[in-house]
Order: structure tokens, then C-alpha cells, then sequence
């Protein structure tokens, strides 16, 4: 079987493979003209956050996601992940790329398998619009929340963990 992450071209509807690689320098800077968040900020600057860039074979950034493992804790918390501005939702209507978030998800599963973590992930929901769309259809569960007013916590395990990293692998 073979990994490979992928997006979908919305105007074509084909799919562009992606590469997955620890962040550079250069790509962290890259988000400082138009992305929503400067990913060299004191936000997202958290030296124990693994970071990551997903870039098509051309080299064009389409996604960043920060990524916590602990060797104490039973999966990997997805901190924060962000679409390029021309796919992110909220500084665009037609988005370019379709697929960022569930394939960055993907890849926190592939990090929880890697570290022995049985592909466990957690993550908030920005809002309860998309709360909704990883509890139907990602197969999402419900967890603890950090505070009583705060985002709602969610989880990825077991088959749907599985299922979601499986749409990656041929």
C-alpha cells in the first residue's frame, strides 16, 4: 500500500498530490502577507508544537498544521490548522483546494500511529457549524472541553480514525 495525501482542484475537480514535511523557516514566513495567521507569531510560535507544511509538487504551500505529542498522553492534539488564503474559508467564497482540513487531520492520525499512539487525535472545533461536519462526517466524538465556554473538544479514533487515514492509501 501506498501513502500519498491529495487534495481536490475545485475548479476541476482532479486530485493534486501532496507532500507533508516538517515546516522551514521559509515556509513559516510565507504566511506573514496574506495568510489569516503569521505562523512566525508568539500565537503559534510554541517551540514544543510540531509544525508542519503540505505543498503540491510545485512547491505551493496549501496548508500548515501545528501538531502536540506528548510521551505522556494517549494521542496527538491537533493545536491549530490553516488553509492558504485562496482555500481558507474565511478570507475567500470559491475556495481553490477542497480537502485541506480532512487531509491534514490524516496526517495527525499518521503522527499518532508513528509515535504509538493507535492513530488517537484530538482537536477543537473553531465553531459548531464545523463541530458538526467532523462528528457526521469524520465519525468525530464529543470529548472533555478545556473550559466550560470555550471550543468543543473532539476526538478521532478506532474505525473512524482508520476510515478517514484510509481515504490516503492505495
Amino acid at each position: 500500500m501506498t501513502l500519498q495525501y491529495f487534495v481536490t482542484a475545485s475548479d476541476t475537480g482532479n486530485r493534486i498530490p501532496i507532500e507533508v514535511d516538517k515546516s522551514t523557516p521559509a515556509d513559516l514566513a510565507a504566511t506573514k502577507e496574506s495568510w489569516q495567521t503569521d505562523w512566525t507569531s508568539e500565537f503559534i510560535g510554541d517551540p514544543a508544537l510540531e509544525k508542519y507544511t503540505a505543498k503540491t509538487e510545485n512547491g505551493e504551500i496549501v496548508a500548515l498544521g501545528a501538531y502536540r505529542e506528548t510521551e505522556s498522553s494517549m494521542f496527538v492534539y491537533i493545536e491549530y490548522i490553516e488553509s492558504h488564503p485562496e482555500s481558507n474559508p474565511t478570507l475567500t467564497i470559491q475556495k481553490k483546494y477542497l480537502g485541506i482540513g480532512r487531509m491534514m487531520i490524516a496526517f495527525g492520525i499518521q503522527l499518532s500511529i508513528d509515535s504509538g499512539k493507535n492513530g488517537v487525535v484530538t482537536f477543537e472545533a473553531k465553531t459548531d457549524e464545523l463541530a458538526k461536519h467532523y462528528i457526521w462526517d469524520f465519525g468525530a466524538i464529543r470529548v472533555f472541553a478545556k473550559q466550560s465556554s470555550g471550543p468543543i473538544m473532539l476526538m478521532l479514533a478506532d474505525n473512524a480514525a482508520l476510515s478517514l487515514f484510509n481515504t490516503y492509501l492505495s
